[in-house]
């Protein structure tokens, strides 16, 4: 049965899931905003320079797992591409850190795009130098806890197997994706099956020894053969798009569908949902918005038309991702997903680094 996207809205919808950032997306390596159009408010992009940009990601990540686990305790919140944040100045003068417990306490996980491929373009592999930087910050991470998942881009055995290989060796979970952004839209042929694979039930993230990651699910299948071909496989965890096919979601019997592997046992199902850009076509969106109106809504994000940075600590924003039963994280809730994969929480390295 499909269910509309005015359906989902008022259960709550979320246009923002179906253009998630993508893993790869260069938002943090960009100088400056990019966009096709000249800004006509060229001071709009820094309209806030005394705001602690990483702090107020950390603190808007904090409000989103406190609201999902007032609603299910073991509510699973994994961010993607988000290192930066696992530490913060203690002293500006003398430049010390120290790991932010805080918010590493309020996560499950963390997921490392292109650690060993793709971080210059699919297939490639990933730089020393910056591999070495990486890896530094993950045993940060690993080591006070969290899951450490790492995703890969590369479609050649002996590529895949060596991303495998070197995350293995960290303790990290592995996936290798077959394709990048909206390319990731089906299930790998290799490995054949999931490494690891087990008849485990995964209550918690700690458990988990393989996963897999769709980006877009239109491409295989109506939502239900999509829901089957999911719960044919047997991955101990499922992170999937909110939305197959634009305007239809999942509902609750297909998301229900996936959480079962094929071996019978329960696997958790976490829904992908970008924080850092608002979609031009989401289920929010109103035709006369343009930057500046209304005041959160920013220039469009490096390499994209239809996105919109925002900023992300103004509480309207906020209100539109979670917090109310119009919200995007009360949809996922309804709909029986066991967590969120946060995107776009690097965007505070462009508000931090603007030039």
């Amino acid at each position: 049965m499909k269910r509309t996207l005015t359906s989902f809205c008022f259960s709550l919808a979320v246009g923002l899931s179906l253009l998630a950032t993508p893993a790869n997306a260069q938002l943090r390596s960009q100088g400056k905003v990019l966009t096709d159009q000249p800004t006509q408010e060229p001071d709009l992009f820094l309209a806030d320079p005394l705001v602690d940009y990483a702090e107020e990601m950390r603190k808007f990540v904090q409000g989103i797992a406190k609201y999902g686990r007032q609603f299910k305790r073991d509510f699973l919140v994994i961010v993607n591409d988000g290192t930066g944040l696992l530490t913060q100045v203690i002293d500006i003068d003398q430049q010390i850190s120290a790991p932010s417990s805080v918010f590493m306490k309020s996560l499950d996980g963390l997921i490392q795009p292109s650690l060993s491929y793709g971080k210059e373009g699919f297939g490639v592999p990933t730089d020393k130098k910056e591999q070495e930087e990486m890896l530094a910050d993950l045993k940060v991470a690993r080591d006070a806890g969290l899951r450490i998942f790492t995703l890969d881009y590369a479609s050649k055995p002996v590529d895949i197997d060596k991303a495998l290989r070197f995350s293995m060796k960290h303790n990290f979970v592995p996936y290798v994706a077959p394709g990048m952004g909206f390319n990731n839209n089906k299930l790998p042929n290799w490995p054949k099956r999931p490494l690891h694979e087990n008849a485990h039930t995964i209550s918690n993230a700690g458990l988990v020894k393989n996963y897999l990651l769709v980006n877009d699910s239109s491409r295989i299948g109506s939502a239900e053969e999509y829901a089957m071909k999911i719960h044919n496989t047997n991955y101990d965890m499922v992170v999937t798009n909110v939305f197959h096919h634009r305007a239809q979601v999942f509902g609750p019997h297909n998301v229900r569908t996936m959480q079962y592997k094929k071996l019978g046992a329960r696997r958790p199902v976490l829904a992908q949902m970008d924080i850092g850009t608002a979609y031009a076509g989401a289920y929010y969106w109103k035709p006369d918005w343009k930057m500046g109106n209304p005041p959160w809504l920013l220039d469009l994000a490096p390499n994209s038309s239809d996105r919109y940075l925002v900023k992300y600590w103004h509480p309207s924003w906020q209100q539109i991702i979670y917090g109310n039963n119009m919200s995007f994280m009360y949809g996922i809730i309804k709909e029986g997903y066991d967590g969120v994969v946060l995107n776009g929480v690097n965007v505070y390295e462009l508000f931090a680094n603007p030039e």
